[in-house]
């Protein structure tokens, strides 16, 4: 649902969640369960509140937003993992000037009035992120919802354990360490985006390749990566390649995917390409013929590793 105003009655009176939500990651998934859990429990339905812009766009509008998850695709996991409603609510600086009491009572309690409120146990709210969890229970006492607070979720990666969250993830994306940033997000992380033309370099070097066009999504670090492409109901075992080719040092920086044993093109048809690792970094090849071959080893280092997959 996109605005408060079209939120229709069967939609009060259950558990409500507040937040970004930006990727869906595992701390999220646990917060939506225990919402679950609560609300089958009592017959309830489950709403998932968040903002769209995100705040930090509306806060400071000439850096564009990073997101992990496109608003459609964050709805669809919201909903995958155990959400009934889904609202979007418009972020304006009027919603973010509210005092943290006034944003439960004209947000919260005149739109969705829950009988429980479900958040992790860093949950801010409200002018200057003033309010918490702590605010949240003394409001119910004397408004009739009980709040739950979710432990934090949290992961062993290289360097130690690490609590989740979407900062984190953030980082991992860009840094090209997808198969740890699988673990915080429960699922491989995918680039949501359209197949446009190409230069058709890869089609020259005898690796055709799909290139995607996406919009404010953090995209990993420039490098190789064997992942996985859903086209038109199908999934393929894919040599991914994002970056600036160093070999042909005048092409533009693209997000590229060889469709391994596929001879199909895509062109203006929705693709996402989902990343299970990362083969190497870029390097610079002395001629098109060295830089053939090695493409060729790449293919097979996926079609290995995403055999199971497909």
């Amino acid at each position: 649902m996109y605005g408060l105003d079209s939120l229709p009655t069967a939609a009060r009176g259950g558990v409500l969640t507040i937040g970004n939500f930006d990727g869906v990651h595992v701390g999220h998934m646990s917060i939506i369960t225990r919402a679950r859990q609560l609300a089958d429990a009592d017959g309830l339905t489950v709403m998932a509140m968040t903002f769209e812009p995100p705040p930090d766009l509306v806060i400071r509008p000439d850096d564009p937003p990073q997101r992990l998850t496109p608003p459609e695709q964050k709805a669809r996991l919201l909903r995958q993992a155990g959400a009934d409603w889904i609202v979007f609510v418009p972020t304006t600086r009027e919603l973010l000037a509210l005092q943290a009491e006034d944003f439960v009572r004209q947000i919260v309690l005149q739109f969705v009035a829950p009988r429980h409120v479900v958040e992790g146990h860093d949950f801010s709210f409200g002018r200057e992120r003033a309010g918490n969890v702590d605010t949240l229970r003394e409001i119910g006492l004397g408004e009739g919802f009980e709040v739950d607070v979710v432990e934090p979720v949290t992961v062993d990666l290289p360097g130690g354990r690490r609590q989740v969250c979407s900062t984190l993830v953030r980082r991992l994306v860009a840094e090209g360490q997808m198969e740890e940033a699988s673990q915080c997000l429960g699922r491989e992380f995918a680039l949501y985006g359209e197949v446009v033309s190409g230069r058709g370099r890869g089609r020259s070097l005898g690796f055709p390749t799909a290139n995607i066009e996406v919009h404010q999504q953090v995209i990993p670090a420039r490098g190789i990566y064997a992942g996985l492409a859903d086209v038109n109901k199908r999934t393929y075992a894919s040599a991914i390649s994002i970056g600036r080719p160093p070999t042909f040092p005048d092409a533009n920086q693209t997000i590229e995917a060889h469709l391994i044993d596929v001879k199909e093109e895509w062109y203006g048809q929705p693709m996402v390409l989902r990343f299970v690792c990362q083969l190497r970094r870029q390097r610079q090849f002395g001629s098109a013929e060295a830089l053939s071959a090695q493409i060729a080893k790449d293919v097979e280092r996926v079609r290995e590793i995403c055999r199971k997959h497909v």
